[in-house]
């Protein structure tokens, strides 16, 4: 079981086979993911030690599949991140495709290939990798 010394309220996460933790304060807009595949992104606050609530839903703790970090700032960078590191990609590969002059276009291959991967995968925490416990 994971305890914190510190007096602040939120959520600590706990890598499941490691001593990674996170812990996401209470108001942290953040993405949950629900067992029944509903998405609910917001500031959230914690009703007891089993329930939060984020835009006057009430979500039990058990009951998510994901959480993932949520700023104002990810969610318009992200998608512009993907796309231009879509670009990226699929310019490279014309060049490729193209030969000749077009082979020059290739090293923007690996430069998109993070721009789309890296938003994607990252800071998703979930369910079946880490524990998720209240902290009042």
């Amino acid at each position: 079981m994971l305890i914190l010394t510190a007096q602040e309220k939120g959520i600590a996460l706990k890598k499941e086979n490691s001593k990674k933790t996170v812990f996401l304060e209470e108001n942290r807009r953040i993405k949950i993911i629900t067992k029944s595949d509903k998405k609910i992104i917001g500031n959230f606050t914690i009703l007891d030690n089993k329930t939060i609530m984020i835009k006057n839903q009430e979500i039990a703790i058990d009951s998510i599949e994901t959480i993932t970090r949520h700023s104002k700032f990810s969610s318009i960078a992200n998608p512009v991140l993907v796309g231009v590191g879509a670009v990226f990609i699929v310019f490279g590969t014309a060049g490729i495709i193209a030969g000749s002059y077009g082979v020059l276009l290739a090293p923007l291959i690996p430069v998109g290939l993070p721009m789309v991967l890296v938003p994607v995968i990252s800071n998703r925490h979930k369910s079946k990798d880490w524990e998720y416990q209240i902290v009042n």
